[in-house]
């Protein structure tokens, strides 16, 4: 399922719906599906745990006298009355907590349980005694695994060396827990049994609670009734998502995940290995991308992928019904539920987990909750979009953040022209078909060819939610584009403050530098690999666009300022930017060009060597005084020469009449009449290492051509 939050913190918490091997379910914190089922503990050699409470519809069937009994109930929102006085957020992520704390009320989604029955797959069935509220507890070892508890190191080594630790601290723990069942002692055992490798160290494990339980002939054996090992493995993509390369068009070798992703490969072999009676007997995974079950666990990944069956579409959030219950009880007054109401709309709302829309707009149930908090509290929150949990993860928002195709996905759709003038979480991005399952290489290759991949992950990782009623996909909430554009801005070495103090500029005072200059920095420090310097036109032109002037942070959109690209037709090469201001009727028509650093006569060695050396100059008349080599018809020219008076042999024309003649054209001339203030500028990327910005005044380019600097 779509982003499952944090496991249970210990084997009591584990919920009445019995997890299939290699399925994960998304339990928010809040929401419950029920209680335990048969899961051993350590407090008693006999029964290892007491009978425990089953719920249904928000009634308990049985359970310790000191749980809390709810009296209220609107819809899926339940509480007790009297005691009422908080919502669970963060830490409180299980329903033993819950039901030991009167104070907390809980979304009861128990009703789920019975729709995931019907479907026909085996691994998604109900133990049969479960469902008629008969438990047997006690039946597993359980061995939990907690990914994000891994130290990640930007070291590959020192990375697969501290998930060696985790791994390998959990097999330890587990022989400590259950020393008394294992008939040796944990530190007999540790010594023995702990390998230099998380994988070498689980088949171990494995076999010797495999023989043991094997070799057990008496019925009346406290270990008569195990089944075997319960495997959790909690959030693992927190962890391997933090070492997916990103997916970049111009990175000169194919994606792969780190080195540390080869073990846990070999990690994953080992639980595929050990599944079986009396060995690995259930397994539940959460964090995990369809993509991670196919790439990194040999074929792991053994059920029906049922996330986005509209069945289930209300079970990864909070509905409507269920704020509106909420607000109800901690609001005063109708306006006040109404008002705050539309705030979680705009902000917390806007997931959809079924393709075409077929299900219900789904609110981030972590953001909710923390908003909700502060109502009761008395203190409703200033800022909403300042929630401390978002759905996307800051590495997820990194990885689509650093890849060119994704970007590209965002740009084509987001910011295309019929999506002009509507709000960001409202532009949409069509798509013809979309994959579940898929493999890490088809993340590789142009736009084309791996379109479909991109808005899986892309949906999977929270960054987008599919469109009601139509094959499109887009932003989900105002907290999400937030989040996203604020990672773009920190990938290119900009923030929030220095884009709003250049749109400052150029929207008082007609001043386009500073914001070309902010471009310039990023694409120099972003701007290294070997097929970094092969960027054309179009690319910087894009990048520029959407890591800038169309950001899709919400506070950047309020500016006013419209950004337009546009390729003349029959003209290679040739990219036009239009920047309108309308408030101001302001109109800057950039004509983008770029010079690759292997085109350019400077310096020896790598391209890297070389843009290295041209970074080093600072004066615009050097940088025009360089000469092009490796060209067929511009080797031996300036950069000066081919700008005025364009190839050698007048093989086309030159950026400068190219620029003239678009600002004579009826297109721009309409700008003109309807009163906008025309400034055009040349901008020249050269080497991935300057931006060269040149203003045409009437009919040729000024004397001051300059540098782009913040």
């Amino acid at each position: 399922m779509a982003r499952p939050s944090r496991l249970p913190q210990d084997a009591n918490d584990l919920l009445l719906y019995k997890p299939p091997e290699g399925v994960s379910l998304n339990t928010e914190p809040g929401i419950t599906v029920g209680a335990e089922d048969e899961i051993s503990d350590t407090n008693s050699l006999r029964g290892m745990f007491a009978e425990t409470n089953t719920v249904y519809q928000g009634c308990y069937m049985r359970g310790p006298p000191d749980v809390v009994q709810y009296d209220s109930r609107s819809g899926d929102f339940v509480w007790r009355e009297d005691t009422f006085k908080n919502f669970p957020v963060h830490a409180v992520h299980d329903f033993k907590t819950l039901r030991g704390r009167p104070d907390l009320c809980f979304f009861d989604k128990t009703d789920f349980i019975m729709t995931l029955e019907s479907f026909p797959e085996p691994a998604l069935a109900i133990h049969e005694p479960v469902k008629k509220g008969h438990l047997n507890p006690g039946r597993y070892f359980v061995l939990q695994f907690d990914f994000s508890a891994v130290d990640r190191s930007p070291d590959r080594k020192e990375a697969r060396h501290n998930l060696d630790l985790m791994l390998n601290a959990s097999i330890k723990q587990f022989y400590r827990i259950y020393e008394p069942y294992l008939r040796m002692s944990a530190d007999y055992l540790i010594e023995n049994f702990i390998k230099n490798t998380a994988a070498a160290s689980l088949t171990a494990c494995v076999n010797v609670v495999h023989n043991i339980l094997a070799n057990n002939k008496s019925p009346e054996d406290p270990l008569s009734m195990i089944k075997g090992i319960y495997l959790m493995a909690d959030e693992y993509d927190s962890y391997s998502n933090d070492y997916l390369v990103p997916i970049d068009s111009v990175q000169s070798k194919l994606p792969r995940r780190a080195d540390a992703d080869s073990m846990l490969k070999g990690f994953w072999a080992s639980v595929t290995n050990g599944l079986g009676e009396r060995k690995i007997a259930q397994c539940y995974i959460t964090g995990v991308l369809p993509q991670s079950l196919v790439d990194n666990t040999s074929g792991f990944n053994v059920a029906r992928y049922v996330s986005w069956e509209p069945e289930l579409g209300g079970y990864c959030g909070l509905t409507e019904a269920d704020i509106t219950a909420a607000l109800k009880k901690v609001c005063k007054s109708t306006a006040k539920a109404k008002k705050h109401f539309k705030i979680m709309r705009d902000h917390y709302n806007g997931f959809n987990f079924v393709p075409g829309g077929q299900g219900p707009l789904t609110y981030n149930t972590n953001t909710c909750l923390e908003y909700l908090q502060c109502l009761v509290e008395g203190e409703p929150m200033n800022y909403p979009r300042s929630v401390t949990y978002s759905e996307v993860s800051g590495a997820s928002l990194r990885l689509l953040a650093a890849s060119p195709v994704a970007t590209q996905l965002l740009e084509d759709g987001l910011f295309s022209g019929s999506e002009q003038g509507k709000n960001v979480e409202e532009r949409v991005i069509p798509f013809n078909k979309i994959g579940q399952p898929f493999t890490l290489a088809s993340l590789a290759g142009d736009l084309a060819r791996s379109k479909a991949a991109w808005l899986s992950i892309m949906v999977h990782l929270g960054g987008l939610t599919f469109c009601v009623g139509k094959n499109a996909l887009r932003i989900p909430n105002l907290v999400a584009a937030e989040r996203f554009g604020s990672t773009i801005l920190h990938k290119h070495q900009a923030t929030l403050e220095d884009v709003n103090g250049a749109f400052k500029l150029l929207i008082d005072d007609g001043n386009i530098d500073r914001i070309l200059g902010l471009y310039a920095r990023g694409m120099q420090e972003h701007d290294v690999g070997a097929r970094d310097f092969k960027k054309k036109e179009e690319d910087h032109c894009n990048s520029m666009r959407f890591t800038l002037l169309a950001n899709v942070h919400p506070s950047l959109r309020k500016v006013g300022v419209e950004t337009t690209i546009t390729k003349p037709s029959g003209t290679p090469g040739r990219i036009d930017m239009l920047v309108s201001v309308p408030s101001r009727k302001r109109l800057f028509v950039l004509e983008w060009k770029s010079i690759q650093i292997d085109f350019i006569k400077i310096g020896s060695g790598s391209p890297s060597k070389r843009a290295n050396a041209l970074a080093d100059i600072t004066d615009p008349s050097e940088v025009l005084d360089l000469k092009f080599k490796n060209d067929k018809f511009r080797a031996g020219q300036t950069i000066n020469e081919w700008i005025l008076i364009g190839p050698k042999g007048g093989k086309g024309y030159s950026p400068q009449q190219q620029l003239r003649d678009y600002v004579q054209s009826r297109e721009i001339k309409k700008w003109e009449q309807d009163g906008y203030t025309i400034t055009p500028v040349l901008v020249v990327v050269v080497g991935s290492r300057h931006v060269l910005l040149w203003n045409l005044e009437g009919d040729k380019l000024d004397a001051f051509p300059r540098l782009a600097l913040e």
